[in-house]
Order: structure tokens, then C-alpha cells, then sequence
């Protein structure tokens, strides 16, 4: 096939103040030997230099600037633009490994049931650069792992275990489906409830993008709100329990998966030395598992140590 039968994939890079890493990010996705494809790079307000960055590749990525809204604002922003059968992701900081996104398109094609075909991905440090990146090998053939693949909405409320960087998304299935602005933190596991309730995901077996540590990530950063919590209430309340496949989370279930989530978020502000607001969260968790003893250990060691409190105002 040649590349103008080939179907249009677009890819979609939300970018904010992001210059140090930008150039790593674009040239992994023009270096992919996929040819039908469009980048978009959507500038959410940069203050740096990352628009003369983006710019200096020319006609080969298309430009969006907007004033700063939010990477969720962002993605969706480049999703109105594309103009692809398929959309895909990447961070501004992140990598993708080469020869990944004509395998993701063949195996769409041969899958009509999957609206999402995602791969899975390695943690690299700042230093980390295209060049370093492994090619997916093509001689071993895409294998689907079986039991992170189908309709798996109901199991995504004990852990997500999918990367956004990593997935290409048939572009029908996003006509329902957006990124939501009001979750700051964690926006990408709202996406993927979203998208696991509305289609079969296949999780294949190869390592397709790098995601890069950021210590200065807003996702490394103790946060009052309790997001996690947030994306999950929202979903059992718009989506319910249950899968298209008619298989259901148990009430048991979640509400174990409330208590982890509330001590979790408890434990983070604990260790941030805000005992006050971490004192909040433990007691939610008890109200999921009164008879947990650790929820009533910190809830006793916030209260000592209340005189330490560097809880922010």
C-alpha cells in the first residue's frame, strides 16, 4: 500500500513550557516509518522557548497555540484538529520506540472489535534520548495480553495499568470521548474508564513508548485533592460498575478499592508532613473499613504529631 491509501494517522502532543525535551519527542514521531501521519503540537501558553523549537521543524508539524488551559484542554484541543482515522498520544517530555505505529494500524485493521490498541511502556530518566530508544522487533508477531484485554472497564477500578503515550485510538470512538479539564491530576485514567466503557481495548505485548520521570511532574506532587477518589465517583456514577460485556465490579469490591485509594492519598500527605489534611483522608478510608486497624494507626500518628504540621493553608 502506498502511503496515500495507507489510513491518516494523527498524533496529538500537548506541550507546555517544554524546550528541553520537545525536539527528543517530535523526532520519534516523524521517525516513525509509518507514512501517512500528521503531528499536532498544541502550545499550551508557553512562556520558554518551546514555540521556536516546535517551529524549526516546519511544515512537518502543524502548530497550535492556545493560551493556557491545561494539558486536558490541550489534548482535546489537538483531537478537534485531527484529521486522521486514528489519533495518538505523546507527552512533550516523552519518547516513542520506532516502527510502533504501523504495527498498531495493522492490527487495528485486522481487529475491528478493538477501538484501542495500546502497548506497554518503560520508565527512562532525564537524560534519556531518541536515539536510545529499541525499535520494536518485528519479527515476533503482536501477541494481546489476554487478561488486560477486552472489556475491561469494571477491572480498571483497582489499577490502570495502560499509558496514554503508548495507545492508538480509532478516531470514531472519540467522537464520545474527551479529556475531562475539571481533573487536573489523573486525567488520563478518566480517559481510559472512558474509553474501556465505551470499546474493547487490546493490551499487546511490546514496548511502544518511554515515559519520562519528572520530579517537577504536577503527577510527583502531593495534592489536596484527592483525585483518584474524584475519577472514580464520577465514573460509577456516569458509567456504573459494569463492562459492555455485562460483567460487573462487586460493591464489595469498591469499596475496598475506596479504602486503598483514601489511605493512599492519606499516607502522601502524611509523608508531605501535612498531618492536619492527611487526618481528613484516613478518617474517609475508615468509613469504607471500620475495622481496619492501619487506618486508625496514622489516624494516631497525625494526631501526634498535629505540633509538626506543615499542612498548606
Amino acid at each position: 500500500m502506498t502511503a496515500e491509501t495507507l489510513p491518516l494517522v494523527s498524533i496529538v502532543v500537548p506541550l507546555y513550557n517544554g524546550e528541553k525535551h520537545i525536539e527528543q519527542c517530535i523526532e520519534s514521531l516523524l521517525g516513525q516509518r509509518y507514512p501517512n501521519k500528521e503531528v499536532i503540537v498544541v502550545d499550551d501558553g508557553s512562556t520558554d522557548g518551546s514555540a521556536e523549537k516546535v517551529k524549526a521543524f516546519g511544515d512537518r508539524v502543524r502548530y497550535v497555540y492556545q493560551d493556557n488551559a491545561g494539558s486536558a484542554v490541550a489534548r482535546n484541543t489537538g483531537i478537534e484538529h485531527a484529521k486522521g482515522d486514528f489519533i495518538a498520544f505523546n507527552d512533550g517530555d516523552d519518547i516513542w520506540a520506532p516502527n510502533r505505529l504501523h504495527e498498531q494500524v495493522a492490527f487495528l485493521q485486522a481487529h475491528p472489535q478493538y477501538g484501542v490498541a495500546t502497548g506497554r511502556f518503560g520508565h527512562v530518566d532525564e537524560s534519556f534520548t531518541f536515539a536510545q530508544a529499541q525499535p520494536v522487533d518485528e519479527s515476533k508477531p503482536v501477541t494481546i495480553v489476554e487478561n488486560r484485554s477486552g472489556w475491561v472497564y469494571h477491572t480498571l477500578f483497582e489499577t490502570s495499568w495502560y499509558h496514554i503515550i503508548a495507545a492508538l485510538v480509532r478516531a470514531e470512538v472519540l467522537k464520545t470521548v474527551r479529556f475531562n479539564p475539571h481533573f487536573r491530576r489523573g486525567q488520563d485514567y478518566d480517559f481510559w474508564l472512558q474509553l474501556a466503557h465505551r470499546t474493547q481495548i487490546a493490551q499487546l505485548d511490546k514496548v511502544y513508548a518511554y515515559y519520562r520521570k519528572n520530579a517537577a511532574s504536577i503527577s510527583h506532587r502531593p495534592h489536596l485533592r484527592n483525585y483518584r477518589a474524584e475519577i472514580m465517583e464520577n465514573a460509577v456514577n456516569t458509567m456504573g460498575l459494569k463492562s459492555q460485556s455485562g460483567e460487573a465490579l462487586s460493591q464489595a469490591d469498591l469499596t475496598r478499592f475506596f479504602f486503598k485509594v483514601w489511605f493512599e492519598h492519606g499516607y502522601e500527605l502524611f509523608l508531605a508532613k501535612w498531618y492536619k489534611k492527611a487526618l481528613k483522608s484516613f478518617a474517609t478510608a475508615i468509613k469504607y473499613k471500620p475495622f481496619r486497624f492501619d487506618g486508625y494507626k496514622f489516624v494516631i500518628r497525625c494526631l501526634l504529631n498535629l505540633w509538626a504540621d506543615e499542612s498548606p493553608k
